[in-house]
């Protein structure tokens, strides 16, 4: 249980802090030595951090379905255009990711069986978040905010998602900065890189459902699934408001300094 708890609390806070959930989940068990999770608790964990995207969003997802619909019919106003065009725009960047995933899945999954293979990963998301800094500053003029996200907004951002099935690669971090190099403010790639989330993580999770086998013990599994969506909460709330005047630099440094803690085990085991 108390290895569930933990695995839950680290899958919600860094799913969305740019250090990339998926290589603590497959590092954390490997420095602790650890049974590997189950994919039923793999499922389970993603899920409770999709719930905290529900609860978080739920007035931008309750908008966006309800302008896409009046603005459909022709009853729309220029707020429900807005939040339908948002709609429209979450569904083309969630496409890359979807064709990676379906295209490449097996190759992914046996990533996620090589802990050796994470820390490499770690210092591309390391570079990336201080390359979308050094972006960033050069466009102190240009920054867009979330009702300006165009059609090829959507899809770097969802180009580095697809990226970011990658174990190591910060789903988060890699779309945030997509969305920086496209001239949006920090803020605004980080509420768009959370809603697009959604269909990732929800669509991940259904192909990944089918084989999750009978017979698991869903006890500690549903506490971690609870844990990770009130730490995925807190975590949302976090990032956007730290975003707001800070940079992701700290994010940087830390995913440099796991990869090295994570290089020297490998290298003891």
């Amino acid at each position: 249980m108390v290895q569930a708890i933990v695995l839950g609390a680290v899958q919600g806070f860094t799913e969305f802090v740019p250090v990339s959930s998926s290589a603590h989940l497959v590092l954390v068990p490997f420095l602790l030595r650890w049974p590997i999770p189950s994919l039923a608790f793999d499922v389970a964990i993603h899920l409770g951090t999709l719930l905290a995207l529900v609860v978080y969003f739920w007035g931008d997802l309750v908008a966006m379905v309800a302008g896409a619909a009046r603005s459909v019919v022709g009853r729309g106003d220029a707020g429900d255009r807005l939040h339908g065009r948002l709609a429209v725009l979450l569904a083309a960047g969630t496409a890359p990711a979807a064709a990676a995933g379906l295209l490449l899945r097996g190759f992914f999954e046996g990533l996620f069986e090589r802990p050796e293979f994470v820390p490499t990963e770690l210092l591309v998301t390391a570079v990336l978040l201080v390359t979308g800094e050094a972006v960033y500053r050069r466009r102190r003029e240009d920054r867009r905010g979330i009702d300006r996200i165009g059609v090829w907004d959507a899809l770097t951002m969802g180009a580095m998602q697809a990226l970011a099935i990658s174990p190591g690669i910060s789903r988060s971090g890699a779309t945030i900065v997509g969305g920086m190099f496209r001239g949006l403010a920090r803020e605004a790639a980080a509420r768009f890189s959370f809603l697009l989330s959604i269909p990732a993580i929800l669509g991940a999770a259904v192909v990944a459902v089918q084989d999750v086998p009978a017979g698991t013990d869903w006890g500690p599994t549903i506490a971690a699934t609870a844990v990770a969506a009130v730490t995925g909460l807190g975590a949302i709330a976090f990032l956007l408001r730290y975003l707001q005047t800070r940079t992701m630099l700290p994010f940087a440094v830390y995913c440099v300094a796991l990869s090295a803690i994570s290089l020297t085990a490998v290298a003891l085991r």
